[in-house]
C-alpha cells in the first residue's frame, strides 16, 4: 500500500517515455497465491486479444514476473456500495497498468501498456 493518495494515471496520456520508481509490493516477495491473483488481474488486461496473441503477451510478462510491482492507494476495507475509488498500479520490464475510479467509480480511467513498444515501435522499425 502507497503512504500517499493517488486520484489519477501516473503514466497516463501525454506521459509518453516517462519512467517512474516502482513502488508497492515486488512479485518476488508474494507468496504463491498473490501471485496466482495478480498473474490472473493482469491477464484480464492482456487476455483481451487474439488468443495467439495474448498467449504471446503473457509470456513476455511471466518473463519479468519478478521484476512486477503492485501498488494500492486508497482503502483496504470493503463495503458493499462505498470504497471504490481506490487506485491500483502494477509495473513491470515491460508492463504498465493503472486504475483509477473518478467520482465514486461514475467514471473510471485506466490504462495498460508496454513501455518498451509504446504505440507499436517494435513492429514499425524493423
Amino acid at each position: 500500500m502507497l503512504g500517499y493518495r493517488v486520484f489519477d494515471l501516473v503514466l497516463g496520456p501525454g506521459q509518453d517515455g516517462r519512467t517512474i520508481q516502482p513502488e508497492g509490493l515486488k512479485v518476488s516477495a508474494m507468496n504463491a497465491q498473490q501471485r496466482t491473483l495478480l498473474l490472473g488481474l493482469i491477464s484480464e488486461w492482456a487476455g483481451i486479444v487474439h488468443d495467439d496473441a495474448a498467449t504471446a503477451r503473457l509470456a513476455e510478462i511471466r518473463a519479468g514476473l519478478n521484476e512486477t510491482w503492485f501498488a494500492w492507494s486508497g482503502s483496504t476495507s470493503v463495503t458493499p456500495g462505498t470504497n471504490i475509488t481506490s487506485y491500483y498500479r502494477i509495473q513491470g520490464p515491460n508492463l504498465v497498468i493503472e486504475y483509477a475510479p473518478q467520482n465514486d467509480a461514475q467514471h473510471v480511467h485506466s490504462m495498460y501498456r508496454d513501455p518498451t513498444n509504446d504505440y507499436g515501435r517494435k513492429l514499425t522499425t524493423k
